[in-house]
């Protein structure tokens, strides 16, 4: 039988009850909403009453089992520890099959094994040995009378043995790695008090994105019935509250408090205000939208305001304003800057960081520079977002910086940037080639805050070199764009941020807006570098999307490398993206070994197995990354003058340049062969790097800009020059 038929033969079985019209008034409603399918879905688990046998795993929506019998295929074993790390808190009035199944999907999908589950039965009518006959190591705590939402949740707590209690509703799916996220929220947050999961409704649609606090005490479920795919619900941040469906406690500070405060027996209110006790003792509250948990809305206390427990909904409100009169004053008028209420951040300073792609540091040096700065800004207490111009969203990369709480959004959204960019204090604009319409959308739109402009480097100066080796005039016509691209802003920019002291001091002489210099990377120097004679082999590293690391590897393959092929050294080429003319050189040299994107784990196993880091670069422009990143692992570079170029080269410095064949070839046999020379530029390098580019620099170079007054500019001039820019 299909699924369809399925659906339509339960229907057909529940419409033979003699409440028929009711349910089938029901079922149509449910299909206007929602549409036929999800729509019989949704009406099937509301009735589970009238559910018999036929248990479909795959589907959160199928009839479970019969209380009147007992499945053997259905029966599971939950972990058992005799002190677990974390308690998950069912409270229960009846409805146990949909207990059972939400304890099914913790034990299929948590993405952590120690745990205990207890399930609050509050005097239940039905048989709770149906629990316990399908799940063994269940706690069950079984109250002799009915004690309501509220204190049956206190109740069952005092008998959690785990450091974090969590209370989930039985009307609940968790999904794959639900525990394991909310966990992981505690153990890098040591001011977490609580966390809250993404809740959605069975249709697939947001229930909530954490709570929001008005000044009169009324209370938005953000998100409530929008798409849970958008990236304004999907980043690590501080709410109001959570909600109680899926709410996980550190036990100390649920002890400390003293539970949900029974002023609102029966239920409701006491989520939220738990969350603003814990606020108040210097905790915070999270919401953490890779927990994610399906929330079958009503089902427990259905969903009309003015009968049953529902009506405690609003009466509670009530009493919730009159407790936290003085700290809702300072909370904003219901419904305005949602921007800022949503995650807590009116007190902070907001930057928006734009690039062309979501940055991917262990794929490009680029890459690595902007996820430097928003970690940067991050550490100096600013809510950051970033804009991605590419519309994919790059794993893991995009839910690393999520995880960090910065909010990501993608391709074409300058209705975001219009919308909201009153709230953002900086602007931080990457690279000319997209972000010309973005200066001219925040100037025209006359923005009042700071924008900062990152070039990367000069790159009409590498397509100035291309066409210089190349006799291409495509080159020279390209460059002449790029460079009146890149001159218009630094010229629109309040601040702009350059790498290379070189390139620094040559636009110094025409661009009359400030500029400063920040190192493009921090790294922790090595302090266990392998020794010389434990080390054998050279290596390039390097991203291949990037035209010059093809020249230079072509160059040395076919120019320099065959002399040392010949004296028994091993190459190694490493990085993302490499071309197929690079593999066809493993004919010529039978020493060369080629790794595709190689992991951080094992490019730090390389450069601790290889003597020398080569940089044959003959076209580039600004700080080059590969340098820099061998320097701090200890290992000495060999390289072309163009490797070296744009860092600080103060007296002492001890590297140069060779940008022949010959020369190259000899200052690598010279420090693969001369232990002494190699400890001299080994020590070099990790002291070098440990003095110009530290976390400390970058860090006062952001606030030096962001601490400035501003002189407001104009808006942008469509004129002259900027009309021919090609954008």
């Amino acid at each position: 039988m299909g699924k369809s038929d399925k659906y339509i033969h339960y229907v057909k079985i529940i419409s033979a009850s003699p409440e028929k019209r009711v349910l089938i008034k029901d079922l149509l409603r449910e299909i206007r909403k929602k549409g036929l399918i999800t729509g019989i879905q949704s009406f099937l688990h509301q009735r589970i009453e009238y559910f018999f046998p036929g248990y479909d795993k795959s589907s959160p929506y199928e009839p479970i089992l019969s209380l009147n019998e007992v499945h053997e295929h259905l029966k599971i074993t939950l972990p058992y520890a005799p002190v677990p790390k974390v308690s998950i808190v069912i409270p229960t009035y009846n409805q146990l099959e949909h207990v059972y199944y939400c304890v099914r999907s913790i034990l299929e999908g948590s993405g952590y094994t120690d745990y205990e589950v207890i399930i609050a039965n509050d005097n239940s009518t039905q048989r709770i040995e149906f629990l316990t006959d399908h799940i063994q190591n269940l706690v069950v705590v079984t109250n002799e009378q009915n004690l309501g939402f509220l204190r049956n949740c206190n109740n069952a707590a005092r008998v959690a043995k785990g450091e974090y209690v969590i209370f989930l509703n039985n009307d609940t799916v968790t999904k794959r790695d639900w525990l394991y996220e909310m966990l992981r929220v505690f153990m890098e947050n040591k001011t977490a008090g609580v966390v809250g999961s993404k809740l959605i409704y069975a249709d697939g649609r947001m229930q909530e994105a954490g709570g929001i606090l008005w000044q009169d005490g009324s209370a938005w479920n953000y998100g409530n019935l929008d798409s849970p795919e958008k990236p304004e619900y999907n980043y690590l941040k501080e709410v109001d509250y959570v909600s109680g469906a899926s709410m996980m406690i550190r036990k100390d500070l649920w002890d400390e408090i003293g539970g949900f405060d029974e002023r609102y027996i029966p239920a409701y209110n006491e989520d939220s205000d738990f969350c603003q006790e814990v606020w108040k003792r210097g905790y915070k509250v999270y919401y953490q939208p890779f927990s994610v948990v399906v929330h079958y809305e009503g089902i427990s206390h259905g969903r009309d305001l003015n009968k049953g427990i529902k009506k405690y909904q609003q009466v509670n409100q009530q009493k919730f304003a009159e407790k936290w009169k003085a700290e809702l004053s300072r909370k904003y008028e219901k419904g305005t800057n949602v921007f800022l209420a949503r995650d807590r951040s009116g007190a902070y300073q907001h930057v928006l960081v734009i690039d062309h792609e979501i940055p991917m540091p262990d794929n490009n040096a680029g890459a690595r520079t902007i996820s430097n700065f928003i970690d940067t800004l991050l550490s100096l207490n600013y809510k950051v977002a970033f804009w991605s111009a590419n519309p994919h969203a790059r794993q893991p990369y995009t839910q690393q910086l999520q995880e960090k709480g910065v909010e990501v959004i993608f391709g074409d959204r300058t209705d975001y940037l219009k919308a909201n960019m009153h709230y953002f204090d900086a602007v931080l604009l990457s690279r000319s080639s997209i972000c010309i319409p973005h200066m001219m959308t925040l100037r025209n739109n006359k923005y009042a805050g700071c924008v900062i402009y990152y070039g990367h480097d000069l790159g009409y100066l590498r397509l100035e070199q291309e066409h210089l080796l190349n006799r291409n005039v495509e080159y020279d016509y390209q460059s002449k764009i790029a460079k009146a691209q890149e001159d218009f802003m630094y010229e629109q920019a309040d601040h702009s941020l350059m790498i290379s002291y070189e390139e620094m001091e040559y636009l110094s002489t025409y661009v009359s807006q400030p500029l400063h210099y920040i190192p493009p990377y921090f790294f922790e120097v090595a302090t266990n570098i392998a020794p010389f004679e434990n080390r054998n082999g050279i290596m390039f590293i390097g991203g291949f999307n990037h035209t010059p690391n093809q020249d230079a590897m072509r160059w040395f393959l076919n120019e320099v490398y065959e002399p040392l092929h010949n004296k028994g050294i091993a190459l190694t080429i490493a990085g993302s993206n490499v071309p197929t003319f690079i593999f066809e050189y493993k004919k010529r040299y039978k020493l060369l070994q080629i790794v595709s994107d190689i992991s951080v784990e094992n490019l730090d196993e390389l450069y601790q197995q290889v003597r020398i880091a080569i940089v044959p670069l003959r076209i580039g422009a600004g700080v080059k990354g590969k340098v820099i990143e061998a320097m701090s692992k200890g290992v000495p570079v060999a390289g072309t003058f163009l490797a070296f170029e744009g860092i600080p080269k103060e007296e002492g410095f001890l590297y140069r340049g060779q940008n022949t064949s010959d020369g190259l070839c000899d200052e690598i046999l010279r420090l693969y062969s001369d232990a002494t020379y190699w400890n001299q530029l080994s020590a070099f390098g990790a002291g070098y790097v440990a003095h110009h580019f530290n976390r400390h620099i970058m860090k006062n170079t952001f606030k030096k800009i962001l601490s400035q007054p501003l002189k407001r500019k104009a808006a942008v001039p469509l004129m002259g020059a900027v009309e021919n820019l090609d954008v």
